[in-house]
């Protein structure tokens, strides 16, 4: 008997300019876009691009 582990699969946070991953299933999403934050779905007051303070895990 073998086991098979389940990997949730990951994509690219569609914040422009920035490369973290999210779980496909992610709660934060606008359409079909899946973000890592409700900031980064919502969109950034200003349109400010991520900064540490939105909560994007690939923010610089």
């Amino acid at each position: 008997m073998t086991t098979t582990l389940y990997k949730p699969a990951m994509l690219q946070c569609a914040c422009p300019g920035f490369l973290c991953t999210v779980k496909a299933d992610s709660p934060f999403r606008n359409g079909a876009l899946v973000f890592c934050s409700d900031t980064c779905a919502k969109g950034h007051p200003n349109g400010e691009p991520c900064h540490t303070g939105c909560g994007c895990e690939g923010h610089g």
